[in-house]
């Protein structure tokens, strides 16, 4: 019996390495050179559908089964065929998530058993890497997020299959690895469970997003009740989850986001129209062709022309198609890493004059708390040394007048100290007591007058604060000018290569027409040659008829000739010879 299969999913730069590099040292062999690059055939599935991984439009049925997708077919075919069958295999692609139902048509045709596994990061995590890494916005990435578990679960029906949460399997590697064997049936799983316990390593808090639309809120619900849920409730309860955040991410998608999605979806649907069309027309011209008449030489000839002819047009159109297709995904894809990038330029300086109120607040906060801790010299001399220690670590530009506010309070609140003991222990020192009340009272005078000087130094901070507000408002403005323009220019180009897509689109129905309009004179051809095979048939027969006739009758007339020349009566053709 071939050894399993277990193919690990989920979203790109979520993490997915851990687990696949402890189930590679228990034993699995990792899917790879020299077979082949799953992450390549996965590209290959889905440009062949007209998508990429980051497309929120899902894939349409009627694409899933076309016969465009028989190249990508092949393709997984020939790379699982390459892959050991004696070992467990496991299959670590987060680009494969999308095309999950292929990998499992090609999978089944196989006859080995498999089973999915879906690595599931916390949404808050892999919206931050994801704009870490690859500049996406938050929306984005949650949607995207929501999206991959959704197409994971629907595709997966019917399958051995689990989930496994970043948070738990950190927490426990040991439980995480269990319930992978129990539920998938892949031995190494098992025999990763079995190991010496590996060190459990806290995964780090999840960033706050703070979106407005509440959509981190409700994933992040969701996300701590899929940690702790067992196979048979998963669909259950992605069912839920997709219907709680409906609301929540029909108001958290920014109209970009929405045009972008409406354009993959046009995209895919004018795909699949395009491979229906095809398919009926070359059923059609099958089945025209399979009506010919095989006995007819020139015809079948003329026929075996026309099908070359068209199998090369055919083929000069396919490569057009794909040149003009190849052009526009790189333009597509040139033009949205540009609005990726500018994208990302606003969202930083959005998050820099966010981040400015805040600050000026906590200083004004910290100011105000050293300002009373001031006022009670004795009592609140280790919270001034707190409050400036705070001030030092949030405002690196007082560092240095901060480090010497504390040197102060600290010599002080030693200086105090020292001076409680010495009234304890003796009183005969009250004159040295009074001298460093003296002392003291100097000192305070010089707080007060570094207060005032760090009041100052406010002011000044706050005004430059305000100056770097209106440059950046200014900035924004441009910004988002420069956005419109590139935002037109991309609209105007996309709407070219949909002009020249359609030109190319009716130059083929076109032809196609024309090689309908052939088969059909090539119908009416043979059926003029059957009636004229018919015709002569008819004239060949009524021909010897004649000749029979004309050979009696000219018999007969000599016969008669002769007895009417002899005198006698014309006999009867009874009695005749």
């Amino acid at each position: 019996m071939a050894s399993p299969v277990l193919l690990l999913l989920g979203v790109p730069e979520s993490g997915t390495s851990a687990l696949a590099d402890a189930l590679v040292r228990a034993g699995a062999a990792l899917a790879g050179p020299p077979a082949g690059d799953p992450a390549g055939v996965s590209q290959h599935a889905l440009a062949a559908c007209g998508m990429r991984w980051d497309s929120l439009a899902p894939m349409p049925a009627k694409l899933a089964k076309s016969p465009g997708l028989d190249a990508a077919r092949a393709a997984m075919d020939v790379f699982l065929e390459r892959l050991p069958a004696d070992t467990p295999l496991l299959i670590a692609e987060p680009l494969a998530t999308r095309s999950v139902a292929l990998w499992r048509e090609r999978l089944e045709e196989t006859n080995r058993p498999f089973a999915t596994l879906l690595w599931l990061a916390h949404p808050g995590r892999t919206a931050a890497a994801l704009a870490r890494r690859r500049q996406f916005a938050p929306e984005k990435s949650l949607a995207l997020w929501l999206a991959h578990l959704v197409e994971f679960e629907q595709a997966t029906r019917g399958t051995s299959r689990t989930i496994v949460a970043e948070d738990v399997f950190l927490d426990d590697p040991a439980g995480g690895l269990k319930r992978i064997a129990q539920a998938t049936r892949f031995p190494p799983a098992a025999q990763a469970a079995k190991a010496p316990a590996v060190a459990t390593q806290a995964a780090s808090p999840p960033p706050v997003l703070g979106l407005g639309s509440g959509l981190d809120g409700v994933l992040d619900q969701g996300y701590r009740k899929l940690a702790s849920t067992v196979s048979g409730e998963l669909k259950r309860t992605v069912d839920a989850l997709a219907a709680a955040a409906r609301a929540a991410m029909q108001s958290a998608i920014p109209p970009w986001l929405a045009q972008e999605i409406e354009a993959d979806r046009a995209r895919m649907q004018t795909l699949v129209d395009m491979a229906a069309g095809h398919a009926a027309r070359a059923d059609r011209t099958q089945r025209d062709l399979a009506a010919a008449p095989r006995d007819a030489r020139a015809l079948a000839a003329q026929v075996e022309a026309m099908r070359d002819e068209q199998a090369r047009e055919r083929e000069a159109l396919t490569a057009q198609l794909e040149s003009l297709r190849g052009e526009q995904a790189s333009e597509r894809a040139r033009l949205t890493d540009e609005l990726a990038n500018t994208r990302a330029e606003l969202a930083r300086i959005t998050a820099a004059l966010a981040e400015a109120p805040k600050s000026e607040a906590l200083m004004r906060a910290e100011l105000t708390q050293s300002q009373r801790d001031l006022n009670d010299e004795r009592a609140s001399i280790a919270k001034l040394t707190e409050a400036l220690e705070t001030a030092r670590r949030e405002a690196d530009g007082h560092q240095i007048r901060f480090d010497s506010a504390r040197h102060h309070l600290e010599r002080f609140a030693l200086e105090i100290e020292e001076a409680r003991a010495a009234l304890a222990a003796r009183e005969d020192y009250s004159a040295k007591l009074a001298s460093e009340v003296d002392g003291l009272r100097v000192l305070e005078a010089d707080l007060k007058r570094e207060r005032d000087t760090l009041r100052r130094e406010r002011d000044d901070a706050v005004r430059t604060l305000e100056r770097t507000k209106r440059e950046h408002e200014k900035t924004s403005v441009e910004r988002e000018s420069t956005l419109l323009r590139a935002t037109a220019e991309l609209e105007a180009a996309v709407e070219e290569r949909d002009k020249r897509i359609v030109a190319v689109s009716e130059e083929a129905d076109r032809m196609a027409d024309a090689i309908t309009e052939a088969a059909v004179r090539s119908a009416g051809l043979e059926e003029q040659l059957e009636m004229r095979t018919a015709d002569l048939a008819a004239l060949q027969i009524r021909f010897d008829d004649v000749v029979t006739r004309l050979r009696a009758l000219e018999s007969k007339s000599l016969v008669r000739a002769a007895r009417w020349l002899g005198g006698d009566k014309p006999a009867r053709e009874g009695s005749a010879g």
